[in-house]
């Protein structure tokens, strides 16, 4: 059943927009005669909607305007001339301004013209997040939750594509299992670039990558502590200090960390970490800064589920697998996972005004994994109850030295202002790799008997594999009147060597290739800023052919229009973007030779619209809507025309936050959320889809100190996601491998501040 919810049309609205679009059960529709096409839906949509918030937000600014009897300036964008944010540092509410991540320069992400999107920690706090796939949750055209709840990692896609993590600026160490996890507490904010971003940060797949941005040292005294409970059953304790540490300011220090003891939705699945991360700043003078920055994090936990798809995702005529159903063995089945990184951020400028950064850090991940899990190939037996089984073991140790060095600075030719960028910046990496498997016994999913010997394990990979990658980049952003013009261009040479334990054999690739990106952008006074981009990327490919002749790397590339607004005095942003993304030489498999090809061509276009408004009167509001046309171009396998895994075509989600600040109820906190995704084929050959799913999501916090002075800092905080306990499936890999969507969750949570 649905009801027809009036629309009202905000009062700065026109009154074209206003006809053509209208609220009906929740959601923007076109109210035209004629019914257009899938895509032009989506451009009607996501128009209507940043339509409407920009609309209302415009009208409530400027009744505050009025009744403060004030003019509201536009703040300066412009680097160099006192911004209110560091593009580094704290957002001081969930609107972000200025970032590093998109021209490694602290730009306004008004004038950057390329798609970013921000989740700053009051947000992630507001929210509760535990994860960086719970942090990415509300951002346009993300998947973060493909497979679920997954301890061992975040599977974070972008555009159709999985992405790579970075931490303030350096690529994380990456094995072949082993993926460095930061716990959103130990963050400043986390950052999306979307599209092909190789100009400027190397070999990256075409979807972008994701930069986390550490929580650094402060000026002032900063001291919190927090603990938090919950269901599925948790018990965590966190804290974060920090603070000059002489009179003078010369040093200063932070140091965040949390320990946590946690169930899951399955049982004999725990999620039990501690995370540490210390930092030091050395500030001898304003020109001149060292900060050393470390993490330690380690986990104790098990594997991801995996389900077969009858019962889950299809009907089984013996009832349907419960979502706590364990596969594995609680004997056998554990994570172990411990890495660290430690390194320094280093900044000078001189009298002439150019400055010098170099980053630098080395990192390791220890990875083994025991897992008991659904056959990939008998899975369900024909009873429809017997499931069988396979023990996998799986040990990966991943190594690097990451070191990214950079001189910027200002000139003028005529009326344009340059701001340069020069660069290198060097990848050493090395992974030992083993994977072992063996048989076990079946297992009833409907009434599970656990205590099956497993084994013995037989090794069937053993190798070393071994990483160098180094890139030259430059970059000019020019300003002329109201144009700017971002240019930037970068050429990498990398080697990668595998050696087979096993075989004794030993393969190396040797890449080289030049990438880069053009963008422009017009900023309006009105704050409204068109723009179009060109941006190109490669990976390099492990591996041969039929032949014998090593891949080559996968290329993308990208052609992106988009607007950016952001109300001149307003703490709120606004963006509607639409590309059209690319990636040649992708690897299919021959069904015939059984041996991977180079011949495949994926694209993906699409239309992402996002709003973030932070009102002065209490209310926070961020809303977005993703649509994703995805396709295979080219394969070989008889896939050709059918659409890309895991890219839903339709994505919509919107949370909204207020803060009652005066009255009886001041110090009252309450947020709602709603997050949709429609249905993703989980392989390449469309044969197995998962359902959408809408979620909803709630929270409730109240400020002692509002009311009470003497309980300034005292905070507590309710929060539950997926708030009605649906049960869904979120994706399948086959008929042998579906994943659950995460249950519901509630955390309550009781911080101090002093």
């Amino acid at each position: 059943m649905s009801a027809s919810l009036p629309f009202m049309p905000p009062p700065t609205m026109n009154p074209k927009d206003e006809y053509k679009c209208h609220v009906f059960g929740g959601h923007v529709v076109n109210r035209t005669k004629q019914s257009p096409n899938v895509p032009l839906k989506a451009v009607l949509l996501a128009t209507c909607t940043l339509s409407w918030a920009m609309g209302w937000t415009m009208a409530a600014h400027a009744q505050e305007a009025s009744s403060d009897a004030t003019t509201l300036e536009r703040l300066s964008v412009e680097a160099g001339t006192g911004a209110l944010e560091d593009a580094t540092g704290p957002v001081g509410g969930i609107v972000a301004e200025r970032s590093a991540t998109g021209t490694k320069t602290d730009t306004a992400i008004v004038d950057t013209p390329q798609s970013i999107a921000v989740v700053s920690a009051e947000q992630m706090q507001e929210q509760a997040v535990q994860s960086n796939s719970e942090a990415l949750r509300y951002v346009p055209g993300i998947s973060s939750e493909s497979f679920g709840a997954d301890p061992r990692a975040d599977w974070i896609r972008s555009r159709g594509f999985q992405v790579p993590e970075y931490l303030d600026g350096l690529r994380l160490p990456r094995g072949v299992f082993a993926w460095q996890q930061i716990d959103p507490w130990l963050l400043e904010r986390i950052e999306v670039l979307k599209g092909p971003s190789s100009g400027l940060y190397g070999q990256t797949p075409p979807g972008g990558l994701v930069n986390m941005v550490s929580k650094r040292p402060t000026d002032e005294p900063l001291h919190e502590v927090q603990i938090q409970t919950g269901s599925p059953e948790r018990y965590q304790g966190a804290f974060d200090f920090g603070g000059p540490l002489d009179p003078a300011g010369v040093f200063s220090y932070r140091l965040a960390g949390l320990a946590r003891s946690a169930e899951t939705n399955v049982d004999y699945v725990q999620d039990d970490r501690l995370e540490i991360a210390p930092a030091l700043k050395w500030s001898p003078d304003e020109a001149t800064s060292l900060t050393v920055l470390g993490h330690y994090v380690t986990k104790d936990s098990e594997s991801l589920q995996f389900l077969p798809a009858l019962g889950t995702l299809y009907d089984n005529p013996n009832g349907n697998i419960s979502r706590d159903f364990f596969v594995g063995e609680p004997g056998f089945d554990d994570f172990d996972f411990e890495q660290y990184g430690i390194g320094y951020l280093f900044e000078h400028t001189f009298d002439s005004g150019v400055t010098v950064r170099q980053n630098l850090r080395y990192g390791t991940i220890d990875y083994d994994l025991d897992v008991v899990r659904t056959h990939p190939v008998f899975g369900l037996r024909a009873d429809g109850r017997s499931l069988a089984r396979i023990a996998a073991g799986i040990h990966d140790e991943t190594s690097a030295l990451t070191v990214d060095t950079n001189a910027t600075g200002d000139f003028d030719t005529g009326p344009v202002r340059h701001t340069w960028l020069a660069g290198i910046d060097f990848i050493d990496q090395d992974t030992d790799y083993s994977y072992t498997s063996g048989d076990v016994a079946d297992l009833d999913i409907y009434d599970p008997q656990y205590g099956a010997s497993v084994g013995p394990l037989a090794t069937l990979v053993d190798q070393d594999q071994s990483l160098d990658q180094l890139g030259l980049y430059l970059q000019d952003q020019m300003v002329f009147d109201r144009w700017h013009l971002t240019l930037a261009g970068r050429h990498d040479w990398s080697e990668s060597v595998t050696d087979d334990r096993l075989s004794g054999s030993n393969a190396a690739v040797d890449d080289s290739q030049f990438t880069g990106r053009a963008g422009l952008l017009y900023a309006f006074d009105s704050g409204v800023s068109p723009y179009v981009s060109y941006s190109t990327s490669f990976e390099p490919q492990t591996g041969s052919d039929a032949d014998g002749d090593a891949y080559v790397p996968t290329e993308g590339e990208q052609v992106e229009v988009g607007i950016k607004y952001q109300p001149p005095g307003t703490r709120s942003l606004f963006t509607l973007a639409a590309y059209d993304l690319g990636q040649d030489n992708v690897l299919v498999s021959n069904v015939i030779t059984n041996v991977r090809e180079q011949v495949g061509e994926v694209r993906v276009r699409g239309i992402e619209a996002e709003a973030k408004i932070d009102m002065s009167n209490g209310f926070e509001i961020i809303a977005s809507y993703a649509y994703q046309d995805s396709e295979i171009v080219e394969a070989t396998d008889g896939t050709q025309g059918n659409r890309v895994p895991y890219v839903p075509e339709h994505q919509a989600s919107a949370w909204v936050n207020y803060s009652f600040e005066t009255g009886p109820l001041a110090g009252l906190g309450l947020g709602g959320g709603v997050r949709a995704a429609g249905a993703s084929y989980g392989d390449t050959g469309n044969s197995i889809e998962a359902d959408g799913y809408t979620l909803f999501d709630a929270a409730v916090r109240y400020d002692f100190g509002a009311r009470q002075e003497k309980l300034e800092g005292l905070k507590l905080a309710v929060n539950a996601s997926n708030l009605f306990d649906k049960e869904y499936v979120a994706s399948c890999n086959s008929t042998n491998a579906c994943y659950y969507g995460n249950g519901r969750a509630v955390r309550g949570t009781l911080s101090y501040e002093w």
